[in-house]
């Protein structure tokens, strides 16, 4: 018995995939994943190939473009991504020593380190759109841990030491 899906149902389902391939190619490549990886090349025939598979229409040359379309938005929006995340970490290269003297700041006037990074009076660097912010903070007793990182470095600071490059 050989199943046959309705034309609107194919054209809704085709174009949630087409959402779906995108959102995944951006959400990869602002999470600095490389093309090049299990994952991505994983998602990257998969998606691509669920889409075509159930391209409005059936003949070879609507298979072919919805499969063309799909691989290119996912590389596309994967190179967004990427794009998305450099310009993060580029932010919290530039500005991430202002979020310590607005540390040492808050400090000061209560007496102790803030809980979280949104209890400061600024705006914070790094910010991405699928994934948290790339400037990462963890309190301590009498210290902090403010860190950011790309594929390759990572950048680690506290209150008595300004930002060094440490082990990815």
């Amino acid at each position: 018995m050989k199943i046959v899906l309705s034309t609107p149902f194919r054209q809704v389902t085709s174009a949630l995939l087409l959402i779906l391939t995108g959102l995944t190619g951006f959400w990869f490549g602002e999470g600095f994943r490389p093309l090049i990886s299990t994952p991505v090349l994983l998602a990257f025939v998969v998606l691509p190939l669920a889409t075509a598979g159930l391209a409005p229409h059936r003949d070879g040359f609507h298979v072919r473009i919805t499969l063309l379309a799909a691989a290119l938005l996912f590389i596309g929006a994967w190179s967004a991504g990427q794009t998305m995340a450099e310009r993060a970490f580029q932010d919290c290269l530039q500005r991430a020593e202002e979020v310590r003297l607005a540390l040492r700041s808050f400090r000061l006037q209560n007496g102790h380190f803030p809980a979280e990074l949104a209890d400061l009076t600024m705006v914070l660097p790094g910010k991405r759109l699928l994934h948290p912010p790339l400037l990462s903070y963890q309190q301590q007793e009498q210290n902090y841990r403010l860190s950011f990182a790309n594929a390759s470095v990572r950048h680690l600071a506290n209150a008595r030491y300004p930002f060094v490059l440490a082990e990815p």
